[in-house]
């Protein structure tokens, strides 16, 4: 490549792919898809996370781009134009997404949480009381009265770490 600023090569890279030249598309999706990553990633979070991906969200993007760049819907005259319009496409990507799974009945915030009905380590990192030492014996004494053999035997074993 000639000696050429940052910003003079992204709006070439632009040039070069409108021309047909693929691994001019290939230079931009490789220049600019991890940072449009961490940024869907950021913008999505935990919660919308759980059903969106910011792979797919990325992906997206691109090909919006190009596909109206190919149309000629954008004039890129140097990187820094170029960076914040796919940040624009990706953000309104992420809007869009944001909106579907935010409505009524899809509301990803109406939905629980994989580990909510689990106990945190904290809640069971301590010994028992006398009395929990004492219920739990009595459950599992009832509980293994009712097996047939050699279940009494697979529960004790388990129990003691085997």
């Amino acid at each position: 490549m000639s000696d050429m600023s940052a910003e003079e090569s992204g709006s070439d890279l632009v040039r070069r792919w409108r021309s047909g030249d693929e691994q001019a598309a290939a230079e931009l999706h490789r220049r600019y898809a991890q940072r449009l990553w961490a940024l869907a990633e950021a913008q999505i979070g935990s919660r919308l996370g759980r059903r969106v991906d910011p792979d797919d969200v990325v992906q997206s993007a691109f090909r919006t781009f190009f596909r109206r760049s190919a149309a000629g819907e954008f004039a890129i005259d140097h990187s820094g134009a170029l960076w914040r319009l796919l940040v624009r496409i990706t953000l309104n990507k992420i809007a869009r997404q944001r909106e579907r799974h935010y409505a009524a009945k899809r509301d990803v915030r109406s939905e629980v949480s994989p580990d909510a009905g689990q106990l945190s380590p904290e809640a069971v990192a301590h010994d028992p009381t006398p009395e929990e030492a004492a219920v739990l014996t009595e459950a599992l004494e009832c509980v293994v009265a009712h097996l047939k053999p050699p279940d009494p035997e697979i529960v004790s074993l388990r129990l003691q770490g085997y």
